[in-house]
Parts: C-alpha cells; structure tokens; sequence
C-alpha cells in the first residue's frame, strides 16, 4: 500500500535548512545589510515534475548601487539579485523530496496535481514565515528582515500577500496599495471608458496597470472592448495586440470583421499577418483565402494555422475544434502543404481540447492528411481528459502506433500514451512491439516509454 507525503516532515526540513542558509549567507557576508530572501524558481509541469524553490537573497548595499530608476524594479525580482543558491537543501535531500512530492501529485487525477500544487504552495507560505520567526528570534536578523515566496506573475502578488502581514505589504511594496486604488477607481468607470483606459495600457510595461493586466480586463469587458479596440486596428505596429484580443473575446460583429478584413488588406508584417489569423480563428477564413493572390504567403498560412495552435488557449469564447478549413486548404492548394507542415511541426504550440472536441480530433487521426494526423494525435494525449475519454481514445492511440504510415504520426502517439500515464499502461505490448519500428526515432521513442513504465512504483 503506497504511503503519502509526510508534509509535517517536509516542512519541517524546508525551515530548518532555510533557516540555516540565510544564516550561513549573512555570516559570509558580515558587511552587508540584507533585506529580505525569497524562494523563487519552482519548475513544475502540470501532471508531472514539481521542483523544490531556489534561494536567493539581497542587500541594501546592492540594491544602492544601482540607478535609482531601476532599484524599484529589482527590490522583489529574485532573478536581479545578488545571492543566489540552488544548493540551500542537500541535493540527496532535494531529489527525495521532490520525487515524493511529484509522485504526491500525479497519483491521481489532473485535479490531483493542481491541489498538490495548491498545498505545496501554502506549506511554502508557512515554511517562509516560520523561519521568518525562528531567524529574528534567534538574533540572525531584525524585525525588517522578511522571507518572502516569489513565483512568477500568476502568483506574484498574492503570495506575497499571504507570506507578508497586510502593513508589511504597505510598506515594504507601496506599488500594490497605488495598484489597487487604481484598480478600484477603473473598476468604477463606465465599461466604454474603462475599455478605453485598458487599451492606453497595453504597450505599458511598469505601473499599476501593466500591459498584461490590460488585455486581462479588456477579454473580460468581452463584446464592450470592441469600440475601443477597434480604432487601434489603424495604428501601425499596435493593431496586431487589437486584432489578438478581438479573436480572443469572440462573439464578434460586423463591424469587428470589417475593421479585421480592413486591416488584413492596408496593414503590413505583424498587424497584417496578425488581422488574418484574428479573421480565421472568428471562422472567416473565407475573408483571407478571398485575398489569397494579394497576400504574402506567409500571412495566408498563419492564418489557415491560427485556429489549431496554442494562442487559441487564451480565448474567452473559442470555436469548436474543426479540422475542414484545414483539409479543404491542403487539397485546393498542395503548394501550400510544406509551409503549413512547419507551421504547424509538433513543439510550435498546439491548442488545448476540451471533451467536447475528443470526437474531432478522432476524426483527424484517420485524416489522409499528415499534418492533421500530427496535430490530432498530439491533442488526444491529455489525461485532464478525463477517464471516459481514455476509454475511448487509447486503443485508437495504439492503433496509430503500429499503424499509421508516418513515423512521427507513430512516435508522437507513443508520447501522447504516456501522456495518460497509468491510463496507458496496459498498453505497454504496443510499444514493446514499437521496438521494432523501422524507424529509429519511434525505436528511441518507445524504449524511453518502456524504461519510464519499468522505473515506476509500483
């Protein structure tokens, strides 16, 4: 019977090392005044690896010592600082417990994952305050001193928040009390002036608004953003951001697709290539192909591209997963095949799928087509799926391994396998069978699957 994750052991080693690193590094450095460390840099990949954080610490003294202009911007960015140790836990120690805190994680579901994640970042939290406590307690550092847990932007300010008392945080980071006001105040305006005061941010790089932050509330205006986002479509060098975020908020009218179809035919480089794949991820494909002869080719195919790679992940209101345009492209025009081929290689960044488009992405592993089959069988090895899902996409899955004609069509279905992990196991006689593939990288493919399988726990 497997045994869980000791997390009162874990965060206990955590602080205890913690603690003695930061007492090591001031002691090392007995002329500089620190301010604060921070546990930084957790790699993780969602239903796999979850690593443990770095250190790193900063001084007063190093941060005087840059222009005055950039000090803000360094004072929490770990990655700027000055001390910095990927050593601070034993390495025996590190791999242990990060390869029990990963086997915590995938033992189970995608949701699984996630909540494992979720309770590792709160043992962090507690982990940062606890040796917070034990260092000033003991006389290492001062009452200013703080251990702060930095990841990166989708967590930033909300860890912070939870390590930090609510004063410590108006002290120490002022920008998020000015943030919030800000915030506060925009949130007050019409939709049609906040719109207007988003789109002014989105080339905004610092502020309490950045331009991130901007593209965020303007998805969320949804339809509302439209008259604001518009205008920007004539802007040279700025209507390519218009034109992705209209795709992105969907439910467009016919004025978004006159502006995008406007855009497509007067703009240039990024905005023009950008307004076609706005208009084929909106299902107008049919507006760029009508231009096909005045077009750049390369604007022609990111646009025929655009609906089945990765930047659809950021829609609010995506279309269904459809693999026609596609075909009807690579038919009516066979010159087009090499450049759609590469636009769309494996490892550029395909679309996620939801249950609902399962049914689609199985109709495109019997497509005639190369390029669909790489992207269909690529979109199928995602175990968040579901188990129902499983039940009905592996078997096609180790079909395509002995079966299909492509060797990469092979070798990428032996990697969605074990994208399922245990879900695929049963499946192990196929790929054990691959060993044989004429193809040397499916025989690779395939004993690294195998080697993977065996080195599991039981």
């Amino acid at each position: 019977m497997a045994v869980g994750l000791d997390w009162a052991s874990f965060e206990r080693v955590l602080v205890d090392a913690l603690v003695q690193a930061v007492r090591s590094t001031i002691a090392e450095h007995p002329d500089e005044r620190f301010y604060a460390a921070a546990l930084d840099r957790i790699y993780r990949e969602t239903d796999d690896q979850i690593s443990l954080p770095s250190l790193a610490m900063n001084s007063v003294e190093a941060l005087a010592q840059l222009p005055t202009e950039e000090q803000t911007d360094v004072r929490w960015n770990a990655a700027d600082w000055d001390h910095h140790d990927d050593e601070w836990l034993a390495e025996d120690l590190t791999r242990d417990w990060e390869r029990q805190l990963t086997a915590e994680a995938c033992r189970g579901t995608t949701r699984q994952w996630e909540a494992t994640f979720r309770r590792y970042l709160s043992m962090l939290v507690r982990v940062c305050k606890r040796a917070r406590v034990a260092l000033r307690t003991s006389g290492v550092t001062d009452r200013d001193f703080v251990v702060v847990l930095l990841l990166d932007d989708e967590y930033h300010e909300t860890l912070i928040k939870r390590v930090l008392t609510e004063r410590e945080v108006s002290r120490h980071i002022p920008e998020y009390d000015q943030r919030a006001v800000v915030m506060a105040r925009v949130a007050a305006l019409p939709e049609a002036e906040r719109a207007a005061y988003h789109v002014a941010r989105l080339d905004a790089f610092d502020g309490p608004i950045s331009g991130e932050d901007a593209q965020v509330a303007l998805r969320d205006l949804g339809p509302a953003a439209f008259p604001a986002l518009i205008p920007l479509l004539s802007a040279k060098d700025r209507a390519w951001r218009a034109a992705k975020l209209l795709a992105d908020i969907g439910q467009p009218d016919d004025g978004v697709l006159r502006a995008l179809h406007e855009a497509l035919t007067e703009r240039d480089g990024p905005d023009q290539s950008w307004a076609g794949r706005a208009l084929a991820r909106l299902d107008r494909l049919d507006l760029v192909l009508d231009q096909i002869h005045r077009l750049p080719q390369e604007v022609v195919i990111t646009a025929v591209a655009a609906p089945y790679t990765s930047f659809r992940n950021q829609a609010v209101i995506a279309r269904r997963l459809d693999y026609r345009p596609l075909q009807d492209v690579i038919e009516r025009r066979p010159a087009y095949v090499p450049a759609l081929a590469e636009e769309l290689k494996p490892g550029r960044g395909y679309c996620d799928i939801t249950v609902d488009e399962v049914d689609e992405a199985i109709r495109g592993l019997a497509s005639p087509h190369v390029v669909i089959r790489r992207h269909a069988v690529c979109v199928l090895g995602e175990r968040r799926l579901g188990a129902a899902v499983a039940r009905q996409v592996l078997p096609l899955l180790g079909q395509t391994v002995s079966q299909d004609p492509d060797a990469t069509v092979r070798r990428l279905a032996i990697l969605s396998l074990r994208g399922w992990r245990k879900e695929s196991y049963r499946h192990a006689n196929v790929i054990s069978e691959a060993l044989n593939d004429p193809s040397e990288d499916v025989r690779e493919t395939a004993a690294y699957w195998l080697r993977e399988q065996n080195g599991r726990p039981a």
